[in-house]
Parts: C-alpha cells; sequence; structure tokens
C-alpha cells in the first residue's frame, strides 16, 4: 500500500524498506532491517491475482475502519469511473495482425527452435524479425491488401503446423499461439470459394451493446455478387494488442478514446468522518458504467457495507437500476436519469405533459385528447407500452408540429415504461429540476476529486502491469493507498 501510496516502483518501493525510517516505522520493523530483493513484491502480485485476494484486501482495510468507527454503517456513498491506459502500444489492424504473428513465432522460437525451423517458410524472417511499425509497411492501398493478405496466409501456416496432432503439446498450449488463432479469427474469414479474406473494419467500434448481433451473412446476392462485408467484432471482443489480450478499445465521443480499461471507485461520504474508498471494480473499457452498478451493490450488500443513499452520475442511473436498488438492496439511489428528448425542442411536449391512466392504459395530450389503449411492446430488448395517437386526432390539432414534429400528419407515438419504471422517471425528472435535490446531489461532485488524486498522485491512469487480473490488484492496491494517505489526513471534529 505504501508503495501505490507513493506511487513507486518495485525497485524504489524494496529501497525505502531498507532505507527510509518512516517506512520502518509504518511497517514495524527493526531500523536494522536490511529490506528485501524487489521481485519479492512482483512474487506477492502473482498471489493477490488468485482468486479475490486482491479484494480480501481491501476489505479487510474497510473493516477495521469500520470497527474503529471511521466507516459507517449503511451511510452515504458515491461511485465514479475513469479511463485506464493499457501497458501496449496502439496498434493499426495491419500493425495487429503483422504483430501477433512476429510475438508468436517468438514464443515458438523460444520454447523450440529445431520445430519452429521445420515449419517456418521463407520471408518470415524478414517480414517478422522485428517489432512492427507503420512505417515499415508497404505504401499505397493495393500493397497494404498485399502485405495484409500474405500476413494471413503466413498465420494460418503457422497455426495448422502448431495444432496439428503430431505438434509438441508444449507448442499447441503456448498462449500467443491461441491469441494468434483468436486474432485470425476476428480479423480474416473463408468465403464461399475457399479464399481467405481480410475483414472489413466496423462501423462503431465502441458498441457494448451489440455484443450478441451477427456480424456478417455469408450469402451471396442475387445476381451473384460478392458476399456481404464480414466485418470485425464489436469493441467488447476484439483483441486489440497481442501483448494484453484483454485490453479493449472504447471512446467517450468528443472527448477521448483509448486502449485498456475503466476503474470504478466508490467512497464513503458522510459529513462526520473521513473519505474512503470501500470498493474497486475493474472492467473492460467498453462496459458501460450502467452494467457494473449491479455488481457493485451486490459486493457492498455481501460485505453488510451498502449504502441507505448512493450518488451516481447519470452514467450509472436508469429508472431500472433506482427500483432494482430500492427492491433488492434498500439502497436509494441519487442521481439523474436522462431527460426526454424532446424536452431540447421548443415548445415541445415531453411524457411528462400527458395524462396517464393506468387503468384504462390510456394517455391524455395536454389539448385534452385521449389516446386508444397502449400495447405491449419490445424495445431494445426490454417491456414497454406503446402508445399511438390516432392520425385523425391530431392533424387538425392546432400544436401538431411542436408535438409530433410529422409534416405528414401521423399521430404522435409514445413508449412509457412499465408502471413502477414510469413513475421512478418522472418523479426523478421532476426532482432533478428542484434546487434541494441539486444541493443533495452536489456531494457527488466529491467523487471525481478522489479520481483525480488516484490518476494525478499515485498514477492509476496508466496500467503497471498487463492483463485484467493484474491491472485490478494495481486498482485495489491504489485505493488502498489513497486511504492510507487520506487517513493519515483526516483530523476528527
Amino acid at each position: 500500500m505504501l508503495q501505490y501510496a507513493e506511487n513507486l516502483t518495485d525497485r524504489q518501493a524494496a529501497r525505502a524498506v531498507a532505507c527510509r525510517i518512516d517506512w520502518k516505522y509504518a511497517l514495524g520493523v527493526e531500523l536494522t532491517e536490511p529490506g528485501f530483493d524487489h521481485s519479492v513484491l512482483s512474487e506477492f502480485r502473482d498471489r493477490l491475482a488468485e482468486g479475490d485476494r486482491a479484494d480480501q484486501l481491501l476489505a479487510v482495510m474497510v473493516e477495521r475502519l469500520v470497527d474503529a468507527g471511521l466507516v459507517k454503517r449503511r451511510g452515504r456513498q458515491r461511485t465514479d469511473s475513469t479511463h485506464v491506459l493499457a501497458a501496449v502500444r496502439k496498434l493499426s489492424r495491419v500493425e495487429l495482425v503483422a504483430e501477433t504473428m512476429r510475438t508468436a513465432i517468438k514464443a515458438v522460437e523460444a520454447l523450440d527452435e529445431v520445430w519452429l525451423a521445420g515449419v517456418a517458410s521463407p520471408g518470415w524472417d524478414a517480414r517478422y524479425g522485428r517489432a512492427v511499425r507503420h512505417e515499415r509497411q508497404p505504401a499505397g492501398a493495393a500493397a497494404v491488401a498485399q502485405y495484409v493478405e500474405q500476413v494471413g496466409a503466413d498465420g494460418v501456416e503457422l497455426l495448422q503446423a502448431a495444432l496439428a496432432a503430431e505438434a509438441p503439446s508444449a507448442i499447441r498450449n503456448l498462449a500467443e499461439v491461441d491469441i494468434l488463432r483468436r486474432v485470425w479469427i476476428q480479423q480474416f474469414w473463408y468465403d464461399e470459394s475457399g479464399r481467405l479474406r481480410w475483414r472489413e473494419a466496423k462501423q462503431s467500434r465502441a458498441r457494448m451493446s451489440r455484443q450478441g448481433t451477427a456480424r456478417r451473412s455469408s450469402r451471396a446476392g442475387a445476381a451473384g455478387d460478392d458476399a456481404e462485408p464480414a466485418r470485425v467484432p464489436w469493441s467488447s471482443l476484439e483483441i486489440v494488442s497481442p501483448h494484453d489480450a484483454e485490453a479493449r478499445f472504447s471512446h467517450k465521443p468528443g472527448k477521448i478514446e483509448w486502449v485498456g480499461y475503466k476503474d470504478h471507485q466508490t467512497e464513503t461520504c458522510d459529513d462526520d468522518r473521513p473519505r474512503v474508498i470501500v470498493h474497486v471494480v475493474t472492467t473492460p473499457a467498453p462496459q458501460q458504467d450502467i452494467d457494473v452498478l449491479g455488481r457493485i451493490h451486490d459486493d457492498l450488500t455481501g460485505r453488510g457495507l451498502e449504502p441507505n443513499e448512493h450518488l451516481l452520475d447519470s452514467g450509472y442511473v436508469t429508472p431500472e437500476v433506482v427500483h432494482h436498488a430500492a427492491t433488492r438492496h434498500a439502497i436509494t439511489v441519487v442521481g439523474p436519469v436522462r431527460l426526454d428528448p424532446t424536452a431540447a425542442e421548443s415548445p415541445g411536449f415531453t411524457k411528462e405533459d400527458f395524462h396517464i391512466n393506468w387503468e384504462d392504459k390510456t394517455l391524455t395530450c395536454p389539448q385534452g385528447t385521449t389516446s386508444p389503449p397502449w400495447k405491449p411492446t419490445m424495445a431494445d430488448r426490454k417491456p414497454r407500452l406503446s402508445v399511438l395517437f390516432r392520425r385523425s386526432d391530431c392533424r387538425g390539432c392546432s400544436v401538431r408540429l411542436q408535438c409530433t414534429g410529422n409534416v405528414d400528419g401521423k399521430g404522435r407515438h409514445i413508449l412509457l415504461l412499465p408502471q413502477p419504471l414510469q413513475e421512478i422517471q418522472t418523479r426523478t425528472r421532476a426532482q432533478q429540476k428542484t434546487l434541494e435535490w441539486q444541493k443533495r446531489y452536489a456531494m457527488r461532485a466529491g467523487a471525481e476529486a478522489t479520481v483525480s488524486e488516484t490518476v494525478h498522485a499515485h498514477g492509476l491512469r496508466h496500467c503497471r502491469y498487463r492483463g485484467l487480473a493484474k491491472t485490478h490488484i494495481q486498482h485495489v492496491l491504489t485505493a488502498a493507498g489513497t486511504n492510507v494517505i487520506g487517513l493519515s489526513q483526516h483530523s476528527p471534529r
């Protein structure tokens, strides 16, 4: 924890144990303690990576603080997330396949150089003898296409040899060979004629919501045209570096794009107690904040640390989340739900301007017209209630254009949530406009200060290690180190 509190390397931390009196006092060792080799810290992290040992380390710290009265059960907490950069170079797709091939060759060579010499083709050394760089690749679209086709063929050749029954089992089980196989599946495909083809780029690189969507259809066109384009998988699945197969690409529109992970920190924010990070989650970069909150609540509840009030930004909050937290964990979620897009139009009419009659299953518009009964439907794989006003009722309305936005006279169409969720959405949208709610929610902003501290003072932004498990260890130890610094500065009131 001291190492991460001061953002030190393993060598610096090992030297601090041997040389610094303040560290010796903190660790409870003799002043004559000679220290240890820095490699011990790496071995310790390997043990922490087994199961949930890293989380248990933070849990023990927090439990001690609960016993000391510094952390309040059923108090107030807040959560925020930040992006984390993987310890890899950002690669283009061409660089990715070539570097993956080079990495696999190097791993096989280190294991069995004689076997590799028997399967390698002429030209492999020239193409993969050194790290792949964009500036070393052929110029021009035609030359690049030919180069990619050659790399694809080389990869297939190596995979066929490495995965053959007669190949040494150690080579078949190499992690680098498995990464090569997975990358080739994601970046290449065979058309109907059996030709290896380069997949086309996806339309959007950060679409977690369409993870299960089929990526291609191999049917040829009616007139014998080429097959429909096969595209690479969504960012939640696509390997973007052979050196960290769990790092993923993501972006925040108009802000930043990165390769790596996300860190979610939950801290206490009770007025009479110090701020303490009580929970940490590390996720692949494309995973949405809203998909993490249930896990956070489950973990906190399992440790008896669930808050009475949880302050969150809009990325975590939906009516479903508010309802689930209240009914399953008795947690009051305080955060803004997204406004109705119609509210941005002037004058415009939002759902809140319509009167809902739950018994008759109808809506009444601001002009007094009542809709036919709504019909159950599905939207984004979730149950919704579809309300469609009659064309004849809307066509002659004096505010039709402001309401429907349709020049062709179609009736207004509104999707309602199921009753408990719709009532939460309506109530929260009304509350978040009030000064009282905004004062209550203002406490959430402090979470950004904690994130800023972990990033700028403790090096959280950049991964020290590769892989999700070890990255999570870094985040947990950084949180623990941040707690140590914060508690040392706390003055009881």
